[in-house]
């Protein structure tokens, strides 16, 4: 009988939704001295840390009327380890954390205080203790670590306004990708070997949670949000799940970064465009924060700033933003697995003053440019790609990027280009060299067709990491899927990548190198 209840009220609270004020935090915690020293060992969430990094962000954000404040991933020690004796572990959600008139002690019951007091709904990255997995790392293949019967879990964490934990999720799909041995690839009668592996990079030092995840929450103002952590936006699950339980509003806390991190922002935004939901993204890293609506034609907030100072090293910024759930968001139906090979690719330098229509075929993608709408200046690679990207999952795509970006290869260039195993020769470099600007003066019509893919992500970025407003976007035109892309700006990249969804995904395994031993 319960169980209907809640189902009623689920429903009650959804058609009773309203417009909200979202706010995400992009930075790690300012840590003061005073709450630098390990020896302490208070907590996963000392005091010290507490007050400097979370009630004055909470409290501003009151004060602005923000409805939901998302912090990063992990918001808070670098070292989890650091201290081995767990709070008691966290209770289930639905649990009062905040009673009136009782003392708290435990961190996530602070917390959950500060969102009672000032009616700000917080969402927070956090390492904590849960029960002990049994099995090795899949990446690492060593066991996880274990004190007694517990380990340490990536965990997302909301607290409602009214002192209850609302919903806990875990990361399944920890941080990895297979590295490449060097940063250029060969190009043989017209096919572009790309670099083999070196081996695994894994920057997640806790235990994965054992299946997909799937967590959901209604809030105090009728939306009902899913939540994902970092690495999983770049697989199926759980966010098909999620769509399927009415998630329109999805929570993305997130360490992704490193210098590339600006260049994040258009899978972002490309999320959000093709599963047609808003996109709350907290990163703790420079760059790749910001909020993403669902409608194209809605500017998103994106925090592209990646300026320090030795007095400020670590800066901390905020975007905000008004959003209206979604009414409907777009779930592809489910395909076969995907066939497992390492990623090949094409590769084409054109200049963009030409007008040609230019095509690049593999077995399982058909790339298709026409430029002679677009008109403009500057060198770039055109390229198409299949098979099995850097995180281990099939990918069919079609690509054009800037030469201004190549010339970056050896120390940087866009993650797109990183995870389709840096297709850049030689040759592509001695060509680039001193290239202007990639601009148009129209717009480049790019086409995919790709029959063994079920799910299109449109990508694009201006050079200084921007993304083009109207934001990236695909159409269907016949069998084919076509790129909308704005170019007002100087084009950094723009992509149709696609891939092959199945219900439930994890990284698989080609013949010669294996991120995991799935299969």
């Amino acid at each position: 009988m319960t169980s209907i209840w809640l189902v009623l009220l689920e429903l009650y609270l959804a058609a009773a939704s309203r417009p909200y004020r979202a706010r995400v935090v992009a930075g790690n915690p300012i840590v003061p001295k005073s709450c630098a020293d390990r020896n302490h060992c208070e907590s996963v969430f000392p005091d010290c840390l507490i007050n400097a990094s979370l009630a004055g962000p909470i409290k501003k954000a009151a004060e602005d009327q923000v409805d939901i404040l998302v912090f990063p991933e992990a918001y808070g020690p670098d070292d989890p380890y650091s201290c081995t004796k767990p709070d008691t572990l966290l209770p289930a959600p639905g649990t009062m954390l905040c009673p009136d008139g009782v003392a708290v002690t435990s961190w996530w019951a602070k917390v959950a205080c500060l969102a009672k007091q000032h009616r700000v709904l917080v969402v927070l990255g956090v390492y904590d203790w849960g029960a002990c997995t049994p099995g090795p790392d899949p990446f690492l293949h060593r066991p996880f670590q274990c004190f007694g019967n517990l380990t340490m879990f990536n965990k997302a964490v909301a607290f409602g306004i009214d002192g209850t934990l609302l919903a806990v999720h875990h990361k399944h799909h920890l941080a990895h990708s297979l590295l490449p041995k060097e940063n250029i690839s060969q190009k043989r009668d017209g096919l572009v070997y790309n670099p083999g592996p070196l081996g695994v990079y894994n920057d997640d030092v806790c235990a994965a949670w054992p299946v997909p995840d799937s967590t959901t929450f209604m809030s105090h103002f009728g939306v009902k949000f899913g939540m994902i952590i970092c690495h999983e936006i770049n697989f199926a699950s759980p966010v098909r799940s999620m769509i399927k339980e009415g998630v329109r509003d999805v929570i993305f806390p997130t360490q992704w970064g490193g210098s590339y991190g600006g260049y994040f922002g258009g899978t972002q935004s490309g999320f959000a465009v093709a599963h047609q939901v808003n996109l709350l993204s907290a990163n703790g890293m420079n760059g790749g924060s910001g909020i993403w609506p669902a409608d194209p034609n809605k500017p998103p907030v994106q925090i592209i700033s990646t300026e320090t100072t030795p007095d400020d090293p670590t800066p901390q910024r905020f975007g905000t933003l008004d959003l209206e759930s979604p009414a409907a968001a777009k779930l592809p139906p489910v395909m076969a697995p995907a066939p497992v090979h390492p990623l090949r690719s094409k590769t084409r330098l054109l200049e963009a003053s030409h007008m040609p229509t230019t095509e690049l075929s593999l077995p399982e993608v058909h790339c298709q440019l026409d430029l002679h709408d677009a008109g403009g200046k500057g060198l770039f690679l055109f390229g198409a790609s299949a098979g099995i990207n850097v995180v281990g999952m099939f990918e069919a795509s079609c690509w054009i990027l800037s030469c201004e970006n190549l010339q970056q290869a050896p120390r940087m260039i866009p993650d797109f280009a990183r995870i389709a195993f840096w297709p850049v020769t030689e040759e592509d470099l001695a060509a680039c060299k001193g290239a202007a600007p990639l601009t148009f003066t129209g717009t480049p019509k790019l086409e995919i067709t790709a029959p063994g893919s079920n799910f299109f992500l449109p990508v694009g970025q201006c050079q200084d990491t921007s993304v083009p407003t109207p934001r990236p976007r695909t159409e269907a035109a016949g069998v084919a899927h076509r790129l909308m892309l704005a170019t007002q700006c100087p084009l950094s990249f723009g992509a149709i990548r696609s891939f092959s969804q199945v219900e439930f995904e994890d990284p698989q395994c080609p013949s010669g190198f294996c991120p995991s031993p799935t299969l």
